[in-house]
């Protein structure tokens, strides 16, 4: 989430939110509210590009004002950005860096970065990471998302429901924002997972269908929802769960047996 007010770089289901490490998923849905220094007035084209979709001119002006200008710690921050979007996380990591180096006020540049160090499997970092971001910027669900994701993949099962929690909590308490629901749909799967992983079939199913309800483009979540209704005897319930997953793949441009 950016503190650059509301900012919706919002990956869809080809990052899908709750698969594997590599693919976990973050958020680029940014609620409002940041107490740190905002996003220069003159770097709001360059993120309008970002926002429109293909990166490239936005580089061009960013490498222009780079090149001018090394210590330029936000110009960093949104080329780092530009690359994290086509996902190459260590090149962006390293812009990151750069941001965080001569703009350290800008505490933007830890949640994203806390992403890529994510996907590279420094889990460890990137915790601290994210958890540098929350005492910077309150409310921020999506590195409470973020932290629990990380504790799930360490099997720390406890604090991954205490971080996903806090992350409902936070979503909730926020005004309506394009993708909220989204957000808190993906939180409410991996509450489900979790209590799945625990034997609590009731409480997954009650999860997952919330997670569906939600976000009914969560196809991983309609595909787990289908194997507890099936787990649970409910076989007309799994059919309908599984036929839901199949429109949702349809709806994302994500057929069965695509590789995830």
């Amino acid at each position: 989430m950016l503190a650059l007010g509301v900012v919706a770089f919002v990956l869809g289901c080809d990052q899908n939110p709750d698969s594997t490490t590599k693919n976990s998923g973050e958020s680029f849905n940014i609620p409002p509210s940041s107490t740190t220094t905002a996003l220069r007035s003159d770097l709001g084209g360059v993120l309008d590009l970002l926002r429109s979709g293909p990166t490239g001119a936005a580089r061009i002006r960013l490498k222009k004002l780079l090149d001018q200008n090394p210590t330029d710690g936000q110009a960093a921050f949104l080329y780092g950005l530009s690359l994290h979007q086509e996902k190459r996380y260590s090149e962006a990591r390293a812009y990151f860096d750069q941001a965080l180096e001569h703009a350290p006020d800008y505490a933007t540049t830890h949640h994203f970065l806390g992403w890529c160090l994510f996907y590279e499997g420094e889990l460890g970092l990137a915790r601290a990471s994210f958890s540098r971001h929350t005492k910077l910027v309150e409310g921020e669900g999506d590195d409470y998302f973020a932290m629990g994701l990380i504790a799930l993949e360490q099997n720390h099962l406890a604090e991954a429901e205490d971080s996903f929690e806090i992350a409902l909590q936070c979503f909730e308490a926020l005004p309506a924002f394009n993708g909220r629901d989204r957000e808190q749909g993906k939180t409410f799967a991996r509450l489900g997972e979790l209590a799945d992983v625990l034997g609590n079939l009731d409480l997954a199913a009650e999860r997952l269908s919330k997670a569906t309800e939600l976000f009914p483009d969560h196809y991983e979540a309609w595909h787990r929802l289908a194997a507890i209704e099936r787990r649970r005897g409910n076989q007309d319930a799994a059919a309908q769960a599984a036929e839901q997953e199949a429109a949702a793949r349809n709806r994302v441009g994500r057929p069965q047996g695509f590789p995830e």
